[in-house]
């Protein structure tokens, strides 16, 4: 069976008695261009799904722009090797592989069999409250403002919090509102706090206070 074929058959699987394929758009060898599959997706209300993410789950610039077409257009995401990857986790994915270095974050199988179980969670909550009904609809890329600041802090903790700002901003811009939520994706994610400690509320506070100092 080709590569294709055993595609085709994963998307039939996935697909089941849920829905259909409303199209097929192959892409070239080299970067996806995902264009016209969007503007099909829009057309039909679809949901994108990809039979295979692969290396372009960690290039952030790629992330990044995919995740901002689905949410310009209200799109939903699903991607057959990397099924925690949602709509809503994209631009968290890129912040955080941006992050890596920076951060030195060391990748490890627990740690990133974490972040899988926290992105499938995290999108699962958040669909269930965008559902109509709940009280509760999610407002993509309405972020929080962030605390009211009393003071700059030294030089090495304006650099800590401008590291970790993107991965803030793009967890608060997926729908986490609570101090709490931030606190527990960042320690989902692998993110290590000041000192290699866990986050809590508190210092996601301390964060916030100044980023908006220096912002």
């Amino acid at each position: 069976m080709s590569d294709r074929e055993s595609q085709r058959t994963a998307i039939a699987r996935q697909l089941g008695r849920r829905g259909r394929l409303v199209a097929e758009v192959v892409g070239d060898e080299g970067r996806p261009d995902l264009s016209a599959a969007l503007a099909l997706c829009r057309r039909h209300g679809a949901t994108l799904l990809m039979a295979e993410l692969g290396e372009w789950g960690d290039d952030p610039a790629f992330l990044r722009a995919l995740g901002g077409d689905l949410r310009r257009w209200n799109l939903r995401f699903c991607a057959l090797d990397r099924p925690e990857a949602s709509e809503l986790t994209l631009g968290i994915m890129a912040a955080v592989a941006e992050a890596e270095a920076r951060l030195g974050v060391v990748r490890t199988p627990d740690t990133m069999a974490r972040r899988r179980e926290f992105y499938a969670r995290f999108t699962a909550d958040r669909r269930k409250r965008a559902l109509p009904g709940n009280g509760e609809g999610l407002t993509v890329g309405g972020v929080r403002p962030l605390a009211e600041a009393r003071g700059p802090g030294t030089a090495r903790s304006r650099e800590r919090a401008e590291d970790v700002a993107p991965i803030l901003t793009e967890i608060r811009a997926a729908g986490a509102e609570t101090l709490e939520q931030v606190a527990h994706a960042l320690n989902a994610l692998g993110i290590p706090a000041a000192r290699g400690r866990r986050w809590y509320p508190m210092q996601v506070t301390r964060i916030e206070k100044r980023l908006a100092a220096v912002g």
